[in-house]
C-alpha cells in the first residue's frame, strides 16, 4: 500500500489525517466567523462554528489514534484499539450538539430577521471553502478505506455534509446580494438539519463496533474454510470472534477430530492451523479439539436418535461434541446443541421437550444438553 511508504503504522496515518483536519477546519472557521460577524449573517456564523467544532473533533480523533497505538498493559491486556471508536463517537456527538444549537439560533433569526451586509467577497470565500471541505472529505474517505477506520469514516461524512450545508449558505447569500431576498434564518435551519442528520448517522455507525457487532461474513467463511479443509478435521463449530479494534481480533473455535488420533498429532495439527489463521487474517486464534467417535454402531445409533428428535423440534437445530456414557439401566446422552437466531423456545423448554421425546422412545435414557447460542 502506498501509505505504508510514508507511515510506519495505520495509527501514524490516522494521526496525520487528524492534524490535517485540525489545520483545514481552523483556517475555514476563522475566515467564516470573521465574515459572518461582520455581515451579521447567522448562516455564515453557523457554518464557521461548525468548522470550529470539526477542528475540535479532529483533535479528539488525533488523540484517539494516539491512544489506540499504545501497546497492551496490565490494565488493558487486549490493547487500546477501541479508543479509535470512542474518538469517532465524540466526532458524531459533536455534530449533534452543534447542529442542535445552530437550529435554535436559526429559528430565532427567522422570528426576528435582520438585514445582512454580505458581499461578493464573502460569496467567493464560501465557494472556496466548499472546495476545501470536499477535498478534505475525499482525503478522509480514502484514508478510512485504506486503514479501515470508523472514526475517519465519520469525519468524511461530516466533511461532505459540510459541503452541502455551506452550499445552502451560498444560495442564501447570493439571493441577498443580487435580489435582496433574506432567507438567512431558513438557510441556518437547513444547515443545522444537515449537521444533525450526519451526526445521528455517524452515531449509529460508531455504536455498532462499541456494542459488539457481528463479525464480517467474509472473515467467518474464510476462518471456517481454512480449518475445515484440513484432512483430519471432521467439522467446526462454536466460532467466536472478539474485536478490540482494527487488527486486534481474537478468535476461538471448536474443531472436531477423530477420537483415535494421538494427542501429540492432534496438537501439532491445531498449532499449524492457528499459525495459518494468524498469518492469513492477522488474528489471534485459539482452537479447541472435540474428539469424535467413529465406526461404533451403538454410538452411531444413539447419535442418529438424538439428531432425529432435534429435527422434529426444529430442523435448524444441530448437535456436536456428542458422547454416550452408561446410566443406571440405560444410557446418558451428553452433547451440545447449536441454537439458531430467532429460536422461540427458552433453554429450559428445549431441554424438557427433548427429554420428554427421548423417554417416550427409550424410558431408561437421559440427556444432558449444553445449549450454544450463536455469536457468528
Amino acid at each position: 500500500m502506498l501509505w505504508k511508504k510514508f507511515f510506519k503504522t495505520r495509527e501514524d496515518f490516522g494521526q496525520f489525517a487528524g492534524v490535517t483536519g485540525i489545520f483545514v477546519n481552523i483556517l475555514l472557521s476563522g475566515v467564516k466567523l470573521f465574515i459572518g460577524l461582520m455581515s451579521g449573517a447567522i448562516s455564515i456564523v453557523a457554518d464557521g462554528l461548525n468548522n470550529l467544532s470539526d477542528a475540535a473533533t479532529s483533535a479528539i480523533m488525533l488523540a484517539g489514534f494516539k491512544i489506540s497505538a499504545k501497546p497492551p498493559d496490565p490494565e488493558h491486556p487486549f490493547g487500546h484499539g477501541r479508543a479509535e471508536y470512542l474518538a469517532g463517537l465524540f466526532v458524531a456527538a459533536g455534530m449533534v450538539l452543534v447542529g442542535g444549537k445552530l437550529f435554535v439560533s436559526s429559528v430565532e433569526k427567522i422570528i426576528t430577521p435582520e438585514d445582512l451586509s454580505a458581499d461578493r467577497i464573502a460569496l467567493l470565500v464560501l465557494i472556496l471553502s466548499v472546495a476545501a471541505k470536499f477535498f478534505l472529505g475525499i482525503f478522509y474517505r480514502h484514508a478510512a478505506r485504506k486503514i479501515n477506520s470508523a472514526a475517519l469514516n465519520a469525519a468524511a461524512l461530516d466533511s461532505f455534509t459540510d459541503c452541502l450545508a455551506t452550499s445552502v449558505v451560498i444560495v442564501s447569500i447570493y439571493l441577498w446580494i443580487f435580489f435582496g431576498v433574506n432567507i438567512d434564518g431558513g438557510a441556518g435551519v437547513f444547515v443545522s438539519a444537515f449537521i444533525l442528520r450526519g451526526g445521528v448517522q455517524s452515531l449509529k455507525e460508531i455504536f455498532n463496533p462499541l456494542l459488539g457487532e457481528s463479525p464480517n461474513q467474509e472473515l467467518i467463511d474464510g476462518i471456517k474454510k481454512i480449518v475445515a479443509d484440513a484432512p483430519e478435521v471432521l467439522g467446526v463449530h462454536d466460532l467466536i470472534v472478539h474485536s478490540y479494534g482494527v487488527k486486534k481480533i481474537f478468535v476461538s473455535m471448536h474443531v472436531e477430530m477423530p477420537a483415535t488420533l494421538e494427542l501429540l498429532a492432534a496438537h501439532e495439527i491445531i498449532d499449524k492451523l492457528e499459525r495459518k489463521l494468524q498469518s492469513t487474517f492477522e488474528i489471534s486464534a485459539t482452537l479447541h479439539v472435540d474428539p469424535v467417535v467413529q465406526d461404533d454402531a451403538a454410538f452411531d445409533e444413539h447419535r442418529a436418535l438424538a439428531e432425529k428428535i432435534l429435527s422434529e423440534i426444529d430442523t435448524r437445530l444441530t448437535l456436536h461434541d456428542f458422547r454416550v456414557v452408561p446410566y443406571k439401566t440405560g444410557r446418558k446422552l451428553i452433547f451440545d446443541v447449536a441454537v439458531p437466531w430467532n429460536f422461540l423456545m427458552t433453554d429450559r423448554e428445549l431441554r424438557k421437550n427433548f427429554q420428554r421425546r427421548l423417554i417416550e422412545l427409550h424410558s431408561d435414557d437421559r440427556a444432558i444438553i449444553h445449549l450454544d447460542h450463536q455469536y457468528c
